[in-house]
């Protein structure tokens, strides 16, 4: 889990194959979606850039919605 940007109510975490991005408060979320789904993971991308989020927040939600892609990818090249 990580928070995206220092004070923001806004972390993103993922949880059994799923990343999601909430507000720690209220629950809120913009956007919940299965990390091996590259489509999926390309159309969570496109929600972050037109969600609510402030910019560093955004710019933090595209980083790590592509590194926990690219490390589950990682891990399934391992596996096989």
């Amino acid at each position: 889990m990580a928070r995206l940007a220092q004070d923001s109510p806004w972390l993103i975490q993922q949880n059994s194959g799923v990343v999601t991005i909430s507000n720690e408060y209220t629950h809120e979320e913009i956007v919940s979606y299965d990390v091996m789904d590259a489509d999926a993971t390309g159309r969570a991308q496109k929600d972050i850039a037109f969600s609510q989020l402030g910019e560093e927040e955004k710019c933090f939600a595209h980083f790590w919605a592509g590194y926990f892609y690219a490390c589950s990818v990682s891990e399934t090249l391992h596996e096989g």
